[in-house]
């Protein structure tokens, strides 16, 4: 059987594509559509493959520093009340063990001025010293003469070395160094008042450029403190048992000088070095009181003793 196909001018053809149109047309959509969307699919997964990642949210550590209130200041505590602090301990000395010195600072002290002729009108007065109170009287045969050749049995106790000293010395500390003493002599007390220095030292026939290292023993009669004043021009230093008590050494005018000592009983030795410079004036003064006393009174005679024969100044 042979087959024949259908001509496409036959009305039967033409109905039969009419029929299969439809289902053909509804065959290529579905592929488009398909093929649509699958291509929305690629583009929105590109999109997204190439889109940045969303971003993360910051963590970010914050260190919280807290800020100290400054710290409160202490209160300050009263100060303290400072002891009543004595005079500076002397070394210890044989049979003096305690003794406190309480330095009175001189003021500062003018050059001295050039000596004046003869005819040159005195000085102005020299500080007036504080008062000392009148020696006991002495016989009349020694109150004209303060220095006296030392004898036996005689009642003047302090003794001197007398030395001459070469214009413009300065400091008693250098009078025995290189220098011999060419006369010893006596005297009953310091009390050259001040005075010009023409009238020289009663008894003693220098006016300038000498110098005297007198040692006497003062017998103590307590346990106490005095008050030492050494007034002297030009310079003085005085020692008690061999520790310097006032310094009034240089060259200067009249100048007072006071010390605070504390001494044990008994005999005490003091020295004195004194030195007379160039006009125009002079003094030597030794005087002592006790706390409450108001005037300073020369070293009563009767607590005056020689020294020690065998003591040997030292320079």
């Amino acid at each position: 059987m042979t087959w024949t196909p259908p001509n496409p001018d036959t009305p039967e053809a033409e109905s039969k594509s009419r029929r299969l149109w439809p289902r053909g047309f509804n065959g290529y959509a579905l592929i488009i559509a398909v093929v649509f969307h699958l291509l929305i699919l690629v583009a929105v997964l590109s999109w997204r493959a190439k889109a940045p990642p969303p971003k993360k949210p910051r963590s970010t550590d914050v260190s919280v520093v807290l800020q100290k209130d400054p710290p409160k200041p202490e209160p300050l505590m009263p100060p303290s009340k400072m002891p009543d602090l004595q005079p500076p301990n002397l070394p210890a000395i044989p049979e003096l063990p305690v003794i406190e010195v309480s330095k009175v600072e001189a003021a500062p002290q003018a050059p001295p001025p050039p000596p004046p002729p003869p005819t040159v009108a005195p000085a102005p007065p020299p500080p007036v010293a504080p008062p000392v109170a009148p020696p006991p009287p002495a016989p009349a045969a020694s109150s004209a003469k303060v220095f006296e050749e030392c004898e036996e049995g005689s009642d003047r106790k302090m003794v001197a070395d007398v030395f001459r000293l070469r214009p413009g010395f300065k400091t008693v500390r250098d009078m025995r160094r290189g220098n011999k003493p060419i006369k010893t002599v006596c005297l009953t007390q310091l009390d050259v008042t001040p005075r010009k220095f023409n009238d020289g030292f009663p008894g003693l026939d220098l006016v300038e450029w000498f110098g005297l290292d007198i040692r006497f023993t003062v017998n103590i009669p307590e346990d106490g403190t005095w008050e030492l004043m050494l007034l002297s021009d030009d310079g003085a230093i005085l020692t008690v048992d061999g520790v310097e008590v006032i310094n009034n050494d240089g060259i200067h005018a009249p100048e007072p000088a006071m010390a605070t000592v504390k001494m044990a009983k008994g005999p005490r030795d003091f020295r004195v070095r004194y030195f007379q410079g160039p006009a125009p004036d002079l003094a030597l003064m030794l005087a002592w009181r006790k706390p409450g006393v108001a005037d300073f009174q020369y070293i009563p005679r009767r607590l005056l003793g020689r020294p020690a024969a065998t003591a040997s100044p030292t320079p």
